[in-house]
C-alpha cells in the first residue's frame, strides 16, 4: 500500500510543544510512524511531502455542535420544526462541510435539532454521499415535564415538540434514553438547569436525582455518554457526583465545582464565545431580553476568572459553542480559539490541546493526537498556531486537510 510521508514538519502532536524537522508516515487510514526531529527512510512508491517547516497537527475536534442551526435567535421559537425536516438536513450537511473546510475533522453533537439528523448525517458521510467530519451523534434535548425547557409554546399543541423530548419518572427516562440510542445517538443531551440564556425560574435541578441516575445508568450501560445544559453551581456539583460526562456552559463554576470536575475527569465546554458575542450592545438589543442578559453578564465575568483556574487544576476542557445562532454563524470556529487566548488568557498550546487531544478523548475515538496507531486526521498549516493561534482563521493557510488518510483538501 502506498504511504504518505510528511517530512520537514513543524510537528504539533496535540499534546507536546512544536518539534521542527519531524516526519509522520500514514498508511491507509492510520498513522504508522512518528519521528520527532528527524527524517525516515522512504520507499520508491511513497508520496513524500516536504512541508518545509509548515505545521502538521491533528484535525480539530468540536465538542458542542448543532449541525442544523441556521440563523436562529435565542427567543423562544419552535426549534426542530422552524423549517421542514428536509430543509434542516440540508442545513446540517452544509454546516458539516463548512466545519470540515475549517479543519474540524470530528464533532460531538450538543443535541439533534429534529428527528435523527445527526445519526442520519453520519450515515451519509460514512457512505460517501456528502463530505463532513466524524460525528458523535446527539439525542434530542431531554427534560422532565415542567422542567426548564417545558414552557408554554403554542406549536407544541400540534404534537411535535421538535428538538425537545420530555419524560417523567426514572422508568420513563430509561425508556426514552434507550429509544434515542436505538435511533443512533451516542451522546444523550439533558437539561438540568436554566441559565446561559435559558430564562426560567432559578430553582434546583430539573430532573430528580432518581431520573438523572436512570439516564446515566441506561446510557453508560449501552456505551453512550451524557451531557447536560448545566449552568448553576449546586446542579453542577450534584451532576458531577452522579457521574455526568460533559458539563455544558458551567456558568456558575466555583472552586468546589472545579475540584469535583478535576477529580471525576468530567469534561467542561465553557462555550464563552457565544456569551461574549451576546454581550455586544447590538446583539443584546436585537436578540435577548433583560431577563436573559443580566445573568449572562455576571456569569461571563465569573467564567473569565474561573476557566484559567480550571485549566490549572487539570479539568478537561474542550471547544465548541452554539454556532448557528444569528450572532455566531457557522464557520467562525477558529475565532473561538483566539478568544480563549486573548480574552480569557489561556496559553495557545493549552487551547490547542482542548481542540485536539481533549476533544478526541471526549469523542472516544483514536483522534486528536499524532501517534502511531491513531487515525490519520491531520491538518497542514502555513504557520504555527502555537505561536499565533489566529492563523487557523485563514482557510488559505490550511494547506491540507486529511481525514482517515485521505486528502479532503490538498494545496501542497
Amino acid at each position: 500500500m502506498p504511504r504518505i510521508v510528511f517530512q520537514g514538519a513543524n510537528l504539533l502532536d496535540g499534546d507536546q510543544p512544536a518539534r521542527a524537522q519531524s516526519t509522520v508516515v500514514v498508511e491507509g487510514d492510520r498513522i504508522t510512524a512518528v519521528c520527532r526531529g528527524r527524517k525516515l527512510e522512504t520507499r520508491p512508491d511513497d508520496r513524500v511531502v516536504d512541508l518545509g517547516g509548515k505545521t502538521l497537527m491533528p484535525g480539530l475536534v468540536s465538542c458542542h455542535f448543532h449541525a442544523s442551526y441556521h440563523d436562529i435567535t435565542i427567543q423562544p421559537e419552535p426549534l426542530g420544526v422552524e423549517k421542514p425536516p428536509g430543509y434542516l438536513m440540508l442545513c446540517a450537511a452544509q454546516n458539516a462541510r463548512t466545519a470540515l473546510d475549517c479543519g474540524i475533522t470530528s464533532y460531538a453533537s450538543a443535541g439533534a435539532n429534529a428527528g435523527n439528523i445527526d445519526a442520519d448525517l453520519r450515515m451519509a458521510i460514512e457512505d460517501g454521499i456528502v463530505e463532513g467530519p466524524r460525528i458523535l451523534a446527539g439525542s434530542k434535548g431531554l427534560d422532565t415535564h415542567g422542567g426548564y425547557t417545558d414552557t408554554e409554546k403554542w406549536w407544541w399543541e400540534l404534537g411535535n415538540k421538535g428538538a425537545q423530548r420530555f419524560a417523567s419518572g426514572a422508568d420513563e427516562f430509561r425508556r426514552v434514553v434507550r429509544d434515542e440510542i436505538k435511533k443512533g445517538a451516542g451522546m444523550i443531551k439533558i437539561f438540568l438547569s436554566g441559565g446561559h440564556a435559558v430564562p426560567h425560574f432559578a430553582g434546583g435541578m430539573s430532573l430528580s436525582r432518581a431520573e438523572l441516575d436512570a439516564v446515566l445508568e441506561t446510557a453508560h450501560e449501552r456505551g453512550a455518554k451524557v451531557r447536560a445544559h448545566c449552568a448553576w453551581r449546586n446542579v453542577i456539583l450534584e451532576a458531577v457526583q452522579a457521574g455526568l460526562d460533559v458539563v455544558d456552559h458551567g456558568d456558575q463554576l466555583d472552586e468546589a465545582c472545579i475540584e469535583a470536575m478535576a477529580r471525576a475527569r468530567t469534561f467542561l465546554v465553557p462555550s464563552m464565545f457565544f456569551t461574549w458575542q451576546m454581550l455586544s450592545p447590538q446583539a443584546a438589543l436585537a436578540l435577548a431580553t433583560e431577563e436573559q442578559m443580566a445573568p449572562l453578564r455576571a456569569e461571563f465575568d465569573n467564567m473569565v476568572r474561573r476557566v484559567p483556574e480550571a485549566q490549572r487544576a487539570g479539568v478537561r476542557m474542550v471547544i465548541g459553542d452554539d454556532y448557528g445562532i444569528i450572532v455566531l454563524r457557522h464557520g467562525r470556529y477558529a475565532e473561538e480559539l483566539e478568544f480563549y487566548v486573548k480574552t480569557v488568557g489561556i496559553a495557545p498550546l493549552d487551547v490547542l490541546r482542548w481542540a485536539t487531544k481533549n476533544g478526541g478523548e471526549l469523542m472516544g475515538l483514536p483522534v486528536g493526537t499524532i501517534e502511531e496507531g491513531r487515525l490519520a486526521d491531520l491538518l497542514v498549516v502555513d504557520g504555527d498556531p502555537s505561536v499565533d493561534i489566529a492563523v487557523l482563521q485563514d482557510r488559505q493557510k490550511l494547506r491540507a486537510i486529511v481525514k482517515g488518510g485521505r486528502f479532503v483538501k490538498d494545496a501542497l
